[in-house]
């Protein structure tokens, strides 16, 4: 079960706040502004959580202020940002992430109003999360009729609001929350694999202590240069691969499309999210850098390692 608990309102985060942020002065000056903003506790594990549109590194001005919120509760503690572009699993990511995020702070962040809607209207109606008010009191959760209503009302309104625009988060240094998948593979073994986006050929630095996302004597991180499917490639066969030879494979994407395809194969494939594994003091695995590009037998080409 997850319990969401709404943060209270601030007053250093107020209607003002907004207008200075946008720059728009028609807006009202409400003393008290509600944000998506939670504490969190899942299976014993406490942290913050919040919601709002952006790109993962830019923010609506409401954004801005949900992770000002977010900073109230736990000063100079990093912020896990989960990008969400696809409205169709949007929920499942939001879902995988609370039932396995380790850290202090984590933000979703939605690029447009129907993945906002599509990643959070569940808060209000799952079985699997129960939301309360700041003084305790629990919400009602939403019927199906209730649901039914909302998605009418969505549907009858004719355009669409103006974009936001979307700002950095000034003082505040977002990382990516990890992706870690267990995986069974046909000879029996059972591994943590790893998602990473290198956003541009590679170019974005790895988190430091990235290895300990999957553990095992010997990882391997393997640099993939397309979606999943070109020239029939597919990252469930390649981590089987390399199963046998490594105890955690980390995919390391060369672009956010090509991290979105691995994602989403993997989500489609119904593969269990979970949390990075406990490692023993002193731990030191040796690392293998691979490039899945395709030799003539098919299987990874090792051109670097250390």
């Amino acid at each position: 079960m997850i319990d969401l608990h709404v943060l209270p309102p601030v007053a250093s985060i107020d209607g003002e706040y907004i207008r200075r942020l946008t720059g728009n002065n028609d807006l009202p000056t409400a003393p008290e502004v509600i944000l998506r903003a939670f504490r969190a506790e899942v299976g014993g594990r406490v942290f913050q959580v919040g919601f709002c549109l952006g790109d993962g590194h830019a923010f609506s001005p409401v954004g801005i202020a949900v992770i000002e919120r977010l900073a109230i509760e736990k000063p100079g503690c990093s912020l896990h940002v989960v990008p969400i572009v696809d409205e169709d699993i949007a929920w499942d990511i939001v879902l995988r992430h609370l039932r396995t995020f380790t850290g202090e702070a984590l933000l979703f962040a939605y690029p447009n109003s129907d993945v906002y809607d599509a990643g959070t209207a569940e808060i209000s109606y799952s079985a699997d999360v129960r939301q309360f008010d700041y003084d305790g009191r629990p919400l009602r959760r939403l019927s199906a009729a209730d649901r039914q209503k909302n998605r009418e009302r969505k549907a009858e309104i004719l355009g669409r609001p103006t974009p936001p625009r979307f700002l950095a988060a000034p003082g505040h240094a977002p990382e990516d929350a990890p992706w870690i998948f267990r995986i069974g593979t046909p000879a029996g073994k059972v591994i943590r694999t790893a998602v990473w986006n290198g956003r541009r050929s590679y170019a974005h630095e790895m988190p430091e202590g990235i290895e300990r996302w999957v553990g095992g004597d010997r990882i391997a991180i393997v640099q993939v240069h397309s979606p999943v499917g070109v020239d029939r490639r597919s990252s469930l066969d390649l981590t089987h691969h390399l199963a046998k030879d490594f105890d955690g494979v980390i995919h390391w994407a060369r672009d956010t499309e090509t991290f979105q395809s691995i994602l989403r194969s993997f989500i489609r494939l119904d593969l269990e999210s979970v949390s990075p594994p406990e490692l023993p003091q002193g731990w030191e695995p040796d690392i293998t850098i691979l490039a899945a590009n395709e030799g003539r037998s098919g299987e990874p080409v090792d051109e670097a390692a250390q």
